[in-house]
């Protein structure tokens, strides 16, 4: 797919990587920026970029990805919509007002919330007919949008909101073990807020457990547990009974290899118990998580499959802001 890339930031250089590592999945034709001193340094970096937005939709493109941010968010996508540009949205839908997500919630094109795409939770959701029934879902490691969106898949909610939703913000202290910048080793004592939410959709129970520090943290991870009715999965994997009724666990491995000698580790497929439930498209290259999740998502999007539409991310903003 050729695109257009509006944006430079950390949310860009997802997409940047991958054009560079899967160009036959993205080619990035021209990058859009608003200041021109920072086009002129992706310029000198070998990328096309321009600090005019017509410019940069002048290159040949099927789709327009757009990770610049709220500013000016609303904007740029009624702007793309009305060229008739396929649109591919990175920015949250957080920032929108309601009456902003109504009119946004019919455009065609494809949200890149890739969690649900990512190795963990691929393995999570293909194994969830082994649950049975599920009704219960905990979730700590993912905020706002992002933690919707793994509910709604997970318990089925489609566009629900809750019934009942109880809160309770708690502030706290731990050791500060990262940043945005990497590892932190100072010892130095940050301040969080622990924010707990329990919600109820009909027979469903969703409790999510976000602290402000999570992502950046060394300390929590992700975790979560499903329950359903033949037993209960999580980041481990699955605590069910055998045939015979006994307790049986059958843990999540991540088969990863070094394609290199002390090059980094790449990931193969994931299994539960002997059952594959993950396997990497893109295996041997070396790509994270994300990378792989949100290169699948285009190459899908790009067959014609209506992976991840508008009115999806709509559902992930509004369940995302009682968050």
């Amino acid at each position: 797919m050729k695109a257009v890339l509006l944006g430079t930031g950390w949310r860009a250089r997802f997409f940047m990587r991958i054009s560079h590592i899967l160009p036959s999945v993205l080619d990035i034709v021209s990058i859009y920026t608003r200041a021109e001193e920072r086009a002129e340094e992706l310029r000198k970096e070998g990328y096309p970029a321009f600090s005019d937005l017509d410019a940069a939709l002048s290159s040949a493109h099927e789709a327009v990805i757009v990770a610049s941010g709220k500013a000016g968010f609303l904007d740029t996508l009624c702007y793309l919509h009305d060229r008739g540009e396929r649109i591919i949205a990175e920015t949250t839908f957080l920032s929108l007002e309601e009456e902003e997500l109504a009119a946004v919630e019919g455009y065609g094109g494809l949200v890149m919330e890739q969690y649900s795409f990512t190795p963990l939770f691929a393995s999570t959701l293909s194994s969830l007919p082994l649950l049975g029934g599920v009704d219960q879902l905990y979730l700590s490691g993912l905020h706002n949008h992002h933690a919707a969106a793994i509910a709604r898949k997970v318990l089925s909610l489609g566009s629900s909101l809750p019934e009942e939703i109880y809160t309770m913000d708690f502030p706290s202290r731990i050791v500060k073990t990262g940043s945005r910048k990497g590892m932190e080793v100072s010892g130095e004592m940050e301040a969080y807020t622990r924010k707990v939410r329990m919600m109820r959709f009909g027979s469903s129970l969703f409790i999510n457990d976000f602290s402000s520090n999570q992502y950046h943290s060394y300390l929590y991870g992700k975790s979560f547990g499903i329950r359903g009715e033949k037993g209960v999965l999580t980041e481990r994997g699955l605590s069910a009974v055998d045939e015979c009724g006994y307790p049986v666990f059958l843990p999540f491995v991540f088969h990863r290899d070094s394609s290199t000698g002390n090059g980094s580790l790449t990931l193969s497929h994931v299994t539960l118990g002997e059952r594959t439930v993950f396997v990497n498209p893109y295996y041997p290259l070396e790509m994270n998580d994300d990378e792989i999740a949100m290169a699948r998502m285009i190459e899908l999007y790009d067959m014609g499959e209506d992976v991840y539409p508008f009115r999806e991310g709509v559902a992930d903003a509004r369940l995302g802001r009682l968050l």
